[in-house]
């Protein structure tokens, strides 16, 4: 036995420089799991700025509740003897997730007996591949921890019977049933081997024995071989009060792993270079004066050196000038503090290149803690810095993709209620387009239903859907709270189980709208083709009833000779104005919707231009046998208008009350003046408008369908060109009426002229004076007629003839030049509309020969708008009659003609 104390560092110093120069996070914690301490780079792995914070807190309340089960397992497993070993992900103290390999054990007090929990917790978060290396050095250095001596037990008497086993010898000799037991018969196989007989010796002589690195074949576990272990070993007698020897206490720590590793050790430092050389970081040791003394090969790789071209290098000179003063202040704060740091820098390669890494640095220190240098673990970034570049360039163009769309994109994050069920959803990013479809503006982190409270419950439903079964979705749907249609293409977001859905969608409301404006357009259309087709209808029922009485009124003529033809031309006269009525009506409506009607205005008293419509239609009144009521303001009406339109709009509404009023009906006609107005009604007692006709009672081609039978002929247009002439002199009609069999009333609105201008025109008419009778027509008039219609040009050189004139008929341009050359006319009535030379032509080629310049030319055609009569006048026509040309009109140009010109 020898009274030294043992060799090599006292054990709670150490043990404690051990604990501080570990690189990992490791914690001491009670049996209960509360941290009674952690190391230095443990609290700097954690980002924990004071320990004091999370002294005394339960350890499992720092992880996520997925890592609780694991936590749970591990901490069992080494209270009760066993090393617990998970990984999962801890959050750091200011939120920074890390992953990490953890072991758990049981540290016991090698002089107090007190049971404690280690736990060694490594950070692999790095890389996948430096995990693996790091976890394979850190599982080595923990299993030193777990095998450090500390075994303890009591013998009583001289038998040296176990009296108390500490968990530590228990693991010692396999966990045997001991207590009460003599040592001899519970470590049977330890005979043989002197320990025996060392017990026996200080249970005697009550001297202490220290035995180190002793070598013991032990049964380690039950049913299997013996083991050769090395232990550190003390004996001491223990004693009574009277002094007397009563046991022996033993203690020791198993030094075995040790022993096994100084031994491969001793045997081959190179091998144990070559396993540092191994590993997937840089490892690198420096002196007090910031010397490197030690590098391993993959630190040497990085930096571009071979063999030991780096013993003997400082710091700065692996440093790259950027990174230089802020290593150098690290370090001098590492020296003064002792705190271990991470530091992200630049290495300076031996080429002169750069090399982006993160090293984790830690000091060496001596049995008393005196500062001997420093130890660096360092990891070469540049591929995930490259990654992180090209992501970043990644992130780049997919944001220059998502914000240069025209289509509106967002991601979102589905909000469950308690049961799963999907109740809302938060914006988590958009494009620029964004707001343009959908209206709401700054919606990053805001909830749907925070933006637009009223929002139904489709959306949430729907993206709902897409979120818990990964299924895309394509659909088109109105969102009545916004007041718009989208187009939507909603599909899962991120990894399987995220409850994030990626929404590109347009808003397609104007679309809509256009669809439904196309709808309203076909129908309309479709309504319009339908009036169209009954137009056509009664267009041919209206020219075939006048052409009938025309058609037996020539019959009767053949028959009945000179006698009938009095009467009969009465009727073909008749039914002739007429069918020049109709067909006037419809060039009207033709020339007002192609914008042609021309109105020719002027100043008019009202009261006259009513006269004229009461005259107008004062047969179709005497017909239906109805009484006529006039009632019209005394004073002089004066507008600026075209008094032959506005007569044809009073006549069309006495023509149309006269239709449908039934015989011996009343019709009244008033006007008055309101304000600026004049007030025009046609008020009858007839049968009167349904409501739901009154709309499109001034539509084109409408008629009262259940009145047909009254209509007394007609093609539904004269109203709609009563609208339209009135809206042209700037007023406006409207229609009334209570209903079926309460008649109708029709108001006309037209703005009057001032006070002033109405004295004038007053004073302009009196001081008018009657015009002269009008010449007669002189006879001895050579005249040509021009019409490539037969029966037109013969029956209007028949009319010019029965009134003394001589007379030449040509049908087309060719004839008429030929004709010329023979017969000389005073007058040329000429048809626009010709073959081979029209009017036009003809006209001008007459004027090019010089015995005609002086004669006079007259357009015959059925077009009468400004236009045509400006074309007729560029031609060289001095007149323009539009067909059917009435005879007066002809005898009217012909009356200023002198034949001796």
């Amino acid at each position: 036995m020898s009274d030294d104390a043992p060799s090599g560092l006292p054990l709670p110093t150490l043990a404690t420089q051990l604990f501080e120069s570990s690189p990992d996070c490791v914690k001491l914690l009670s049996s209960d799991g509360r941290v009674l301490s952690m190391n230095v780079n443990g609290q700097c792995a954690m980002e924990i700025d004071d320990f004091a914070a999370v002294a005394g807190a339960t350890w499992k309340s720092f992880w996520p509740l997925e890592a609780q089960a694991s936590i749970d397992a591990a901490l069992a497993a080494a209270i009760g003897g066993g090393t617990g070993h998970f990984q999962a992900m801890c959050p750091t103290a200011k939120g920074t997730p890390k992953w990490w390999d953890v072991l758990v054990t049981v540290a016991a007090n090698p002089f107090d007996g007190s049971r404690n929990l280690l736990v060694v917790s490594r950070d692999i978060t790095a890389s996948e591949l430096a995990a693996r290396e790091l976890r394979a050095a850190n599982e080595r250095l923990a299993e030193v921890f777990r095998q450090a001596p500390a075994f303890m037990c009591v013998l009583r008497g001289p038998d040296h019977v176990f009296d108390m086993v500490n968990d530590r010898y228990l693991q010692l000799v396999g966990n045997r049933d001991l207590v009460g037991r003599p040592v001899r018969a519970a470590l049977p196989e330890v005979g043989g081997q002197g320990f025996f007989e060392l017990l026996d010796a200080v249970y005697r002589s009550g001297e202490p024995f220290v035995g180190h690195d002793m070598p013991v074949m032990l049964q380690r576990q039950p049913g299997t071989p013996l083991e050769q272990c090395f232990i550190d070993i003390v004996h001491s007698a223990l004693r009574d009060a009277d002094g007397r020897i009563t046991g022996v206490l033993v203690h020791g720590v198993d030094q075995t792993h040790r022993r096994l590793a100084e031994m491969a050790l001793y045997q081959s430092r190179e091998r144990f270079e070559k396993i540092v050389s191994q590993a997937a970081t840089g490892v690198v040791e420096m002196d007090m004066a910031g010397r490197i003394t030690f590098a391993n090969r993959r630190y040497y790789d990085m930096l571009g050196y071979a063999g030991d071209e780096l013993i003997g290098a400082t710091a700065a000179d692996v440093t790259a000038p950027d990174s230089l003063q802020a290593t150098l202040d690290a370090v001098s704060r590492l020296m003064a503090d002792g705190e271990g740091f991470v530091i992200d820098k630049h290495y300076l390669r031996k080429d002169g290149s750069l090399m982006p890494a993160t090293s984790s640095v830690n000091a060496l220190r001596g049995p008393a803690g005196e500062f001997q240098g420093l130890v660096a673990i360092v990891l070469d970034t540049t591929a995930s810095e490259r990654a992180d570049r090209d992501l970043r360039a990644s992130e780049d163009r997919y944001r220059t993709l998502f914000d240069s769309m025209d289509q509106g994109f967002c991601v979102i994050e589905m909000i469950a209620d308690d049961t799963g069920r999907p109740v809302d959803y938060r914006f988590v990013e958009m494009n620029r387009m964004f707001e343009q479809h959908t209206g709401l503006a700054n919606a990053t982190g805001r909830t749907a239903k925070e933006l637009v409270p009223t929002l139904d419950d489709f959306w949430v439903d729907t993206y709902g859907r897409v979120a818990l079964t990964g299924v895309a979705a394509r659909f088109e749907n109105e969102a009545p709270a916004l007041g718009r249609w989208f187009d939507v293409y909603a599909t899962p977001f991120d990894a399987p189980g995220s409850r994030r859905v990626g929404l590109l969608f347009t808003d397609i409301t104007a679309r809509k709208a256009a669809n439904q404006r196309l709808r309203r357009l076909a129908a309309d259309l479709s309504e319009a083709d339908r009036r169209k087709t009954e137009f056509l209808a009664t267009l041919a029922h209206e020219l075939r009833n006048p052409l009938a009485p025309i058609r037996s009124g020539l019959a009767v003529m053949r028959m009945g000779g000179d006698r009938v033809v009095p009467k009969v031309r009465e009727v073909m006269e008749r039914q002739v104005e007429h069918m020049v009525h109709l067909i006037d009506d419809l060039l009207d409506i033709a020339r007002i919707s192609g914008g042609k009607l021309e109105l020719r205005k002027g100043r008019a008293d009202l009261r006259k231009v009513l006269s004229s419509a009461v005259e107008t239609s004062q047969p179709s009144i005497e017909a239906g046998r109805h009484v006529l009521a006039v009632d019209m303001a005394e004073e002089a009406m004066f507008a600026d208008v075209d008094a032959v339109r506005i007569a044809q709009v009073v006549s069309n509404l006495l023509n149309n009350a006269a239709k449908y009023t039934p015989p011996g009906g009343l019709i009244r006609l008033a006007m008055d003046r309101e304000g600026g107005e004049a007030v025009i009604s046609v008020t009858d007692t007839g049968v009167g408008i349904p409501a739901e006709s009154i709309g499109g009672v001034f539509d084109m081609f409408s008629q009262v369908s259940r009145h047909l039978d009254l209509a007394q002929g007609g093609l539904g247009i004269g109203l709609s060109l009563v609208r339209r002439l009135v809206e042209m002199h700037g007023g406006q009609v409207t229609a009334r009426s209570d209903g079926i069999d309460a008649g109708s009333h029709f108001t006309v609105r037209l703005p009057l002229l001032d006070a002033a201008a109405a004295v004038d025109t007053a004073r302009a008419e009196a001081g008018e004076r009657p015009a002269g009778a009008a010449a007669l027509p002189m006879p001895g008039l050579n005249v040509l007629v021009v019409d490539d219609n037969v029966d037109a040009a013969q029956t209007l050189a028949m009319i010019l003839e029965l009134g003394g004139h001589a007379t030449r008929v040509a049908h087309n341009g060719v004839e008429a030049m030929a004709a010329v050359r023979e017969f000389t006319p005073h007058v040329a009535f000429l048809d626009i509309g010709m073959p081979e030379m029209n009017g036009y032509e003809t006209a001008l080629a007459m004027r090019q020969l010089p015995g005609l310049r002086g004669v006079r030319l007259v357009a015959l055609t059925g077009w009468g708008t400004e236009t045509d009569r400006n074309r007729s006048t560029e031609a060289g026509f001095d007149e323009h009659l539009t067909k059917p040309v009435q005879a007066a009109d002809v005898q009217a140009i012909l009356a200023g003609i002198d034949a001796g010109a």
